[in-house]
């Protein structure tokens, strides 16, 4: 190499020592799908190399490096190969971009690398031997072929780097000129498969042909989706430029036979030097394994880099460069030659279509090798592409006629200057012989006169000559300036044709020089802006496809909603009720095994309660996640006392304390006051929150502290995410907080707390049971009212769990805006009760009146459950109360008519007419309607009941006993 010409490595250098030689191709990534073959193609040349003596006399040694299908490492092998491993040559690269990436290396090394793949053209680096084919070797005639076979109508597919779009520019520029048409042009990046969308496109815009520049796995990808669409090529042919034999085996021959592919060789070559040459491959790589375009070229770079060494007798790149001119070699494609001039080689152009065994077979070529042309010099359509200097054109032309009429114009000058002087100087001669005293004789007068007519003479001729080249020159001027205004006039022509909107017009390219670039461009430019017009309506059309398919889909998607949610709300009911008749009936049966004095079936039948009690809590957590998902959970707002709460959710969890002998200590004040928000949602969160605390802790301390807090606006820990806006609780707020001493937890565990269906480990619920849903129910709940679970927790020490809620929050309908918060914030908490208060107002006006029960009053029961029917008789019965049913809602309005009872128990779900309907009918009646109605479900929809004019609402399982009294004490009312 340059750098290293002092030192070269001549055959007179140490014996045998060999020559290091470097192989750069990507051994891994999307790229080594084709780049491994190219790899084994190079060191079998080597082999062969060295098994006949190697160059010089000394044998080849590889120094292979990976560029890893990625650009930086590419740069990074380069310059160690050239800089530490000192190796004579490089053979390697793939990807246009991978070529441009080393090139600064062997630009500054002074290194040399032949290159063995097709690719784009526009570039020639002295320090690059290309063995693959220019543009004019395979994208132009392959373009010309498609043409030629009435496929006008064509679809550029590539890969997103150098190659594809430099290559496409050609082809557009070369459609434009030839009358073809670009149907579209889609870039996918390198190696992705994701190739659904722009065969979507390619189907929608039903091009003639497909141009492909896809490179590595994104090929796979392409023609096996495309075979799933129903594409066949002869109907849609795709002519591939970087699919050879080795990427067929890799798409499988079943998805890409039929397509066509356009390269400088085929296995399939019939010649003995390629028939040597596969019979070689197989044998050292195995039969299973192909040959290919690259892999030739790799093949034939390393013998033809022998022939220019030896013939230079050295490995200094210098001489090899100046060795390889003209150096020709037997190729298993044929004859090929290094071209003097550009470095690229004299190869043959053949296109073939791909067969099932895998093989292609060639259905044309060129017959000859065609010498290089990488910046199109021979295409007029091309002269925008690459800059290039203009030898005959314009600016040439009228320069040229400029300057020539500017010399005519000064010899017609200096002509009839020099002859005005000779003619002058022989008129003043003439006159001084003429005079009396001169003595001149007539003889020498005559001679003076003529010499005189002799300059006159020639001046006219001078100048006729200067008249006669001037008509040459005006008449060139007038064909040239003619031409170029009949050429801007046709490229002006052309221009108000696209202007007006037809795109289809086309500027004829009859030259290479300024006008000829303008007119290619311009040609260029409107059939990209057609094909990006076609594009654009091929998306619309797409997206409004999609929106309707989304649409449909969203229909789909809501009627699953409604089907699931009824599903659930049916399945609920059918699992609750018989749970209902287990828990009601084991309750009564344990009150009477008490009156009988049969103690041993108290135990069992508590246990059967508990076990109910258990599964209808599962069943309802289910149904609540469900609801929250879905959008479906409301609040039922209400005031109430903050003490009053935490003393039912002490006594509920009492018996969950005891079984672990933990203590439960409370720091509430009595005095603390009332909060505006779901009673029953943050009983529920509160219980889950303690009973957890008893669960996970043995013989510990549960401690609960409430306190508020008041003044600035204090930003929720939702570490979660839960949703997509931080929480933040308005003050002032309750904060409750239940701390243990129980296990605790790990960091990992904490964050994966809050999620549906987890608990801390496997472990944890094996050992503790439970569905893993409380917390994440909680914690919505929590959420849904302005606030939010915060956690602390250190692993064997214990944890700790914060609820923080506003004392008055809104419900959604109420839901004020930034500004409207801003003004809430600043209020006190007086203004805050006095607007819950009125909240409040508006809800108790659509409720019936209080229950106001005479002694023996008259229930009615209505419910389609007979065991619910009988359970709710056999209870009030014993409280002295009159008790009637009815099992429809129909038979129970004719029951309340006829009885007129003082109050009436109503389920919801009910066949033919629910709940609702007979409330609404109750209400509507003016017999009727001052009826105190008791609603009794399972439903949660407390809001609806009220505004219908419930008078209560409970939720099933009911404690029948507490019910009953709930009735008496209305009894004790009315005395």
């Amino acid at each position: 190499m340059g750098s290293r010409s002092s030192n070269p490595l001549e055959a007179a250098g140490p014996a045998r020592e060999p020559i290091k030689i470097g192989v750069l191709h990507s051994l891994t990534g999307t790229m080594s799908i084709s780049e491994i073959s190219v790899k084994d193609a190079t060191l079998l040349a080597v082999e062969e190399i060295n098994a006949a003596g190697g160059v010089l006399g000394r044998p080849l040694e590889a120094v292979i490096e990976d560029g890893a299908s990625d650009l930086q490492t590419f740069a990074q092998k380069a310059k160690q190969l050239l800089l530490e491993a000192q190796v004579a040559v490089v053979f390697g690269c793939w990807t246009s971009a991978s070529r441009k990436a080393v090139q600064q290396a062997f630009d500054q090394g002074k290194g040399l690398l032949f290159y063995p793949v097709q690719y784009e053209g526009l570039e020639q680096c002295p320090n690059i031997v290309y063995t693959g084919a220019a543009p004019n070797q395979q994208i132009v005639p392959g373009v010309n072929y498609l043409l030629a076979q009435g496929k006008r109508k064509i679809f550029l597919l590539g890969s997103d780097y150098i190659f594809p779009r430099t290559a496409n520019r050609i082809v557009k520029a070369q459609l434009a000129a030839q009358g073809g048409e670009l149907a579209g042009e889609v870039y996918l990046p390198l190696g992705s498969r994701e190739v659904g969308e722009a065969i979507a496109h390619i189907l929608a815009v039903k091009p003639d042909a497909i141009l492909n520049t896809l490179n590595g796995d994104s090929n796979v990808a392409f023609f096996l989706h495309l075979r799933e669409a129903g594409v066949k090529p002869e109907d849609l042919p795709v002519m591939s430029v970087s699919v050879a034999e080795e990427e067929v085996r890799a798409i499988g021959p079943s998805n890409i036979a039929g397509h066509l592919v356009v390269w400088n060789y085929f296995q399939t070559v019939d010649t003995p030097e390629n028939r040597k040459f596969v019979k070689a491959y197989k044998a050292r790589y195995g039969e299973n394994r192909v040959t290919d375009d690259p892999i030739e070229a790799a093949y034939l770079g390393v013998y033809l880099w022998k022939q220019a060494v030896e013939k230079a007798g050295s490995t200094d790149v210098v001489k090899v460069r100046a060795a390889a001119k003209n150096i020709e070699f037997a190729a298993p494609s044929g004859k090929v030659k290094i071209d003097a001039q550009t470095q690229h080689i004299w190869k043959t152009v053949r296109i073939g279509k791909v067969r099932l065994d895998g093989q292609i077979e060639e259905i044309w070529n060129s017959g000859a090798p065609v010498p290089p042309d990488p910046f199109l010099k021979g295409y007029p359509w091309a002269a925008a592409l690459a800059t290039r200097s203009i030898s005959l054109g314009t600016r040439a032309s009228l320069s040229g006629l400029f300057v020539i009429l500017v010399l005519i114009t000064w010899m017609a000058v200096g002509v009839g200057w020099m002859g005005s002087v000779e003619m002058k100087n022989y008129l003043l001669t003439i006159e001084a012989a003429s005079h009396p005293g001169a003595g001149v004789s007539e003889a020498a007068m005559a001679v003076l006169v003529q010499q005189t007519l002799f300059v006159a003479s020639r001046t006219q001729h001078w100048l006729l000559a200067a008249l006669g080249l001037s008509l040459i020159a005006g008449i060139v001027a007038f064909v040239s300036v003619s031409a170029i205004i009949r050429n801007l006039g046709l490229l002006r022509e052309t221009a108000e044709q696209m202007a007006s909107g037809d795109l289809t017009a086309r500027s004829p390219v009859v030259s290479n020089d300024a006008i000829g670039v303008l007119s290619s461009t311009l040609n260029t430019m409107a059939q990209q802006i057609s094909s990006l017009l076609n594009g654009l309506e091929v998306r619309q059309r797409q997206l409004e496809e999609r929106s309707r398919e989304l649409e449909v889909a969203k229909n789909a998607a809501e009627a699953a909603n409604r089907a699931k949610s009824t599903f659930l709300a049916n399945m609920t009911h059918e699992l609750r009720t018989p749970l209902n008749a287990i828990i009601g009936y084991s309750e009564l049966l344990q009150e009477e095994a008490l009156e009988l004095g049969e103690e041993e079936f108290v135990m069992d039948l508590a246990s059967i309660n508990m076990a109910g009690k258990q599964l209808l809590t599962i069943i309802s957590d289910i149904l609540d996640i469900s609801k929250i998902e879905a959008g479906k959970m409301t609040l039922f707002l209400e005031t109430f006392e903050v003490w009053n709460l935490i003393e039912q959710v002490v006594t509920t969890v009492q018996p969950q304390l005891g079984k672990n002998g933990n203590t439960l200590i409370v720091n509430c004040d009595r005095n603390i006051g009332t909060i505006y928000s779901d009673l029953s949602k943050l009983r529920q969160a509160l219980l889950n929150l303690v009973t957890n605390a008893a669960k996970f802790t043995d013989r510990g301390k549960i401690t609960i502290n409430v306190w508020k807090e008041e003044g600035k606006v204090l930003p929720i820990d939702n570490s979660e995410e839960l949703s997509a806006d931080p929480s933040r609780c308005q003050l002032p707020a309750i904060v409750f907080q239940v701390t243990d001493t129980g296990i605790g937890m790990t960091e990992d565990q904490v964050s994966r707390l809050f999620a549906a269906f987890a608990q801390a480990d496997d472990s944890t619920t094996r050992k503790y049971g439970g569905t893993g849903l409380g917390l994440t129910i909680s914690r919505k709940f929590c959420q849904m009212m302005g606030g939010d679970i915060t956690v602390e927790s250190e692993f064997n020490c214990g944890s700790s769990f914060t609820i923080r809620l506003p004392i008055a929050i809104k419900s959604p309908k109420e839901a004020p805006d930034d500004r409207e918060i801003a003004q809430m914030q600043a209020k006190s908490s007086d203004d805050l009760e006095t607007s819950v208060a009125a909240t409040e107002a508006k809800q108790k006006e659509v409720r019936s009146q209080p229950l106001d029960l005479p002694d023996a009053a008259t229930v009615l029961v209505i419910d389609d459950d007979p065991d619910a029917r009988d359970l709710m008789t056999r209870c009030l019965s014993k409280q002295g109360f009159r008790v009637r049913s009815s099992a429809s809602g129909q038979g129970g309005l004719l029951l309340a008519k006829e009885l007129l009872p003082d109050a009436i128990i109503l389920d919801v779900m009910m066949p033919s007419m629910d709940g609702w309907a007979v409330l609404s009918a109750l209400k509507a009646d003016r017999d009727l309607a001052e009826i105190p109605v008791i609603m009794i479900t399972f439903l949660d929809d407390q809001n609806q009941g009220l505004e219908l004019g419930a008078a209560e609402y409970l939720r099933k399982p009911v404690d029948y006993k507490r019910f009953a009294a709930l009735l008496s004490k209305y009894q004790g009312l009315g005395k």
